[in-house]
């Protein structure tokens, strides 16, 4: 597995391939421990059973759909389009003065449940037994079917073309991870209601996430990053291999000397939001742009989100201890949105008087450390002299090696919980990175086999 791993480093466009293998595999790992589905260790029959099963569940509930039907219909055809039927009488001695009957209710209270009911049951059969058809495990055991009964002729060999369509069957249901990227900022400048902010304070939810999906440049930014350090037997850092390695990256380490790391994603993070509202997205400026600047910039700002994100979602994750990080986030957040909030009801026109308007009251009434370092930082790219272009190479690169660096991780809950959401980039990394030989980061102790052991 090593040496498979490390030959895709060494292919050019070998990073699509990359991330599709390792997706694979952590399908495999969360349709072992948390699907329903007897997949993975059951014998032939059991999946061939389960199916069968589904298919007489669906049959029932389309029986049962048609006679309701027909039944509504020759009801509704006799009169008797009502629930309840009652006759009222009043006797007198005898003899019978009054008789009346009365109808109450309507069959659609009857009938349009039971369809409901009937529809979510055939959908949820129809889902397991396209679980069973297009998992990856049933797309395995056909291949070692097929293998095994063309190397022994053996008498039960499965049709070609059938075995060819399961194998392309694809369904997006199956699809464990969705490839997007949670996305936070620190800096909002453009901020929603007050009435939502008020809410989530209220009940001490982290800062909003979106999700984007992950766009092709990050992929590519990551696979060179690593394929670099691979190759030059250098060791993943907290941005400064990167910096050196940039033609103008020496003057920035300052920016990569704080304790933990979480306070350097929030310093860097400032500093990249700032780059982007001197230098925002134009229209031409999408990810189908053949510029190398905009290729850069949209991996830079995509990374530098997601670190964010993971700073207070998911802080389990990082190298630093859980609470603190939520807390240096939240404590960062409310002091930008403090400064902030005197420029929300006026938009400047112009991304240079905005970004002018955004220094000088983030400088003058920011409180916080990291605030003021992320400030200081900005300036310094947006000042650089080499120009917009080597300010966005350089922090793409850093982006790309800092997720790198705090992707190998002691914390084996926190991943399988990001499986069994679905799974997350960050866990993509961590699996590939120890496919590839790093199973820590740098200063810690190895945590699980060595390279030599890696299968």
């Amino acid at each position: 597995m090593l040496k498979f791993f490390c030959s895709l480093l060494l292919k050019d466009g070998g990073h699509d391939r990359m991330f599709r293998v390792v997706a694979d595999e952590l399908s495999f790992v969360h349709d072992y421990y948390y699907s329903s589905l007897s997949i993975s260790y059951a014998k032939c029959w059991l999946p061939i059973l389960v199916i069968f099963l589904s298919l007489l569940s669906i049959s029932y509930c389309i029986v049962a759909a048609c006679f309701i039907v027909l039944l509504a219909a020759k009801e509704n055809k006799n009169g008797y389009s009502r629930q309840i039927h009652c006759k009222f009488w009043c006797t007198q001695v005898q003899e019978v003065s009054i008789w009346r009957p009365e109808n109450f209710g309507s069959l659609y209270f009857d009938v349009v449940p039971v369809f409901f009911l009937l529809a979510l049951v055939l959908i949820s059969e129809a889902r397991v037994m396209a679980s069973y058809i297009c998992s990856s495990w049933t797309k395995v055991a056909i291949i070692c079917h097929h293998v095994n009964s063309t190397s022994l002729q053996h008498p039960l060999r499965m049709n070609r073309w059938v075995a060819s369509l399961l194998l392309k069957c694809r369904l997006k249901i199956m699809k464990h991870w969705d490839e997007t990227l949670g996305q936070c900022s620190v800096l909002v400048l453009h901020p929603r209601p007050i009435l939502f902010d008020l809410i989530r304070h209220i009940l001490r939810l982290p800062d909003q996430e979106r999700k984007v999906k992950v766009p092709a440049v990050v992929k590519i930014c990551i696979f060179d990053v690593l394929r670099s350090s691979h190759s030059n037997e250098c060791q993943l850092s907290k941005g400064t291999a990167s910096l050196r390695r940039s033609q103008v990256g020496e003057s920035f380490l300052w920016a990569c000397n704080s304790m933990g790391t979480s306070a350097i994603i929030l310093t860097w993070h400032i500093a990249t939001s700032i780059l982007e509202v001197r230098h925002p997205y134009r229209p031409d400026q999408e990810e189908g742009s053949s510029t190398i600047c905009n290729q850069h910039k949209i991996a830079a700002t995509h990374l530098s989100r997601y670190c964010a994100y993971h700073v207070t979602w998911c802080p389990e994750l990082l190298p630093d201890e859980d609470e603190w990080s939520k807390s240096l986030y939240n404590a960062v957040k409310e002091d930008a949105t403090r400064v902030l909030a005197v420029r929300a009801a006026t938009r400047p026109l112009t991304p240079e008087v905005e970004y002018q308007d955004l220094v000088q009251l983030l400088s003058e009434d920011s409180k916080h450390e990291v605030l003021k370092n992320g400030v200081r930082l900005g300036k310094q790219l947006v000042e650089l002299v080499e120009g917009e272009e080597a300010a966005w190479a350089m922090l793409a690169s850093f982006w790309a090696e800092m997720i790198l660096y705090v992707a190998p991780s002691k914390n084996l809950r926190g991943h399988s919980m990001a499986i069994a959401r679905g799974g997350e980039l960050i866990t993509l990394l961590w699996v590939l990175l120890f496919h590839v030989g790093i199973v820590s980061r740098p200063g810690e102790p190895d945590f699980t086999a060595t390279t030599a052991g890696i299968v």
